[in-house]
């Protein structure tokens, strides 16, 4: 299969770092993204990120353009009739702030790949189901490291900065079943967060109680802009995910577990790249801490996540069978997940396998037109299978570094090791076949689904 070509292929750099640090500011940190304007015979195209409209140059302006119209005029195009573009734009305008690089391309279809579009060409009229559009996209998100590097921040996985709005608002969601003892601790550490958020960064959290008993209560003092709300039938973790999301009203939705304690920074973290990018999923490192200690005074260190380090051995559930130990660093070893894209393995995992529900922030658009699968219930992967359709919808996946959350060791939940290996073989049939759809597609019932081998 043609795979397009991986953005760190650009060169001339025209931008030096941090030049567009004071216009951005000046322009109040407007949402900002990455198009790729390639010239073509007749006219001049611009094509955003998948799911984005792009620009069209004719009549003498720039007009916007869905981008299915666009991706048609490439295909019907042999040839580029001058070097492609990297442009930093104001997001939803034709402002461009700056031209980043540009580079001869021999097809324009090369460009496709530096925005997080799948290269679809060899499946023709026929949607490409989630596990072909993952074998099929890269996750090298190469562009927008040029981006943040012009705007003085560094590379997209690790940089720091100050607190920067985010006018559409932040939503954060928390599934939360029995959690009595850890909750206000949780709450506390997300209110932490949240004082650390610019004045006209708007905010809301949603606490799911899911048909707990008895039913979950929030503790007094808190900011009236974190509410409970319950489910009287058990949903399960990704049924009261999308029961919250659902009431969501903002831009940026955090899922955050009720057993997890984000950092005082991780919200300013977060935004500052989804600032820079319509089409993110960012996730961070956690560290364990067992239940009876109190959380450190200190950042996180994520040196023991999965992520990070995680050995495995024979035996070991999954879909890909483990045949014999191995010891993996999926950070290391794929530059910060940018070469973890076209189905790439390390032992058993793959790109989605880094989506931990724990804790995640993606646009709401992105969130509000997936949703959970319904039908996982138990200890299981709906977290990555989200997570594998998101990528093939076109979504990067950036690890955020600076910053990370405390997560609070348990026994298991479903009452033992047993039962919670019984609900992850069952859970893990289910990715298998939800894999098998059309990543296009919304999730389809088990009664409807239609699936290719």
């Amino acid at each position: 299969m043609t795979r397009p070509q991986a953005a760190r292929k650009l060169h001339r750099a025209e931008v030096e770092p941090g030049a567009l640090a004071g216009p951005w500011a000046q322009a109040g940190y407007t949402p900002l993204e990455v198009m790729v304007e390639v010239p073509l015979a007749t006219r001049r195209v611009r094509l955003a990120a998948p799911g984005r409209p792009g620009w069209v140059h004719q009549s003498g302006r720039w007009q916007p353009a869905p981008a299915r119209a666009l991706l048609a005029l490439l295909a019907r195009t042999p040839a580029a009739v001058g070097p492609a573009r990297l442009l930093l734009s104001e997001r939803g305008r034709s402002q461009v702030f700056a031209a980043l690089l540009e580079a001869e391309v021999a097809d324009p279809w090369t460009v496709t790949g530096w925005l997080g579009w799948p290269d679809i060409r060899p499946f023709h009229s026929t949607p490409p189901t989630t596990a072909e559009a993952l074998a099929a996209r890269s996750n090298h998100y190469g562009a927008l490291d040029h981006a943040a590097h012009a705007l003085g921040l560094g590379p997209m996985d690790a940089f720091r900065t100050r607190p920067l709005p985010w006018r559409a608002g932040i939503s954060v969601v928390i599934p939360a079943r029995d959690v009595h003892d850890v909750l206000p601790d949780v709450l506390s550490a997300l209110t932490a967060a949240t004082a650390r958020l610019t004045a006209d960064t708007p905010w809301e959290a949603i606490v799911v109680d899911d048909a707990g008993t008895p039913p979950l209560r929030l503790p007094a003092g808190l900011p009236p802009q974190i509410r409970l709300v319950r489910s009287d039938t058990r949903l399960h973790c990704g049924g009261a995910r999308n029961h919250g999301l659902a009431r969501t009203r903002h831009g940026l939705i955090v899922f955050c577990d009720a057993d997890t304690h984000l950092a005082p920074d991780y919200l300013n973290q977060h935004i500052a790249r989804h600032l820079l990018a319509p089409n993110l999923i960012t996730v961070s490192l956690r560290e364990q801490i067992p239940a009876h200690l109190p959380v450190p005074g200190r950042s996180p260190d994520g040196s023991r996540d999965s992520r990070t380090t995680a050995r495995y051995v024979p035996g070991r559930l999954g879909l890909h069978p483990v045949r014999a130990p191995i010891t993996v660093r999926p950070l290391d070893q794929t530059l910060g997940f940018r070469t973890f894209g076209h189905g790439r393995l390390l032992g058993p995992v793959d790109l989605p396998f880094m989506v931990k529900g724990n804790n995640l922030a993606l646009p709401a658009t992105t969130a509000r037109s997936l949703g959970f699968p319904p039908e996982f219930t138990g200890w299981g992967p709906e977290d990555v299978c989200f997570a594998a359709k998101a990528i093939a919808r076109g979504s990067y996946v950036i690890p955020v570094l600076s910053t990370g959350v405390f997560h609070r060791a348990h026994p298991p939940r479903s009452g033992s090791a047993e039962r919670r290996d019984a609900e992850l073989a069952a859970n893990l049939g289910h990715y298998a076949r939800r894999l098998t759809e059309p990543a296009i597609q919304p999730w389809q019932s088990a009664g409807t689904r239609a699936v290719r081998s």
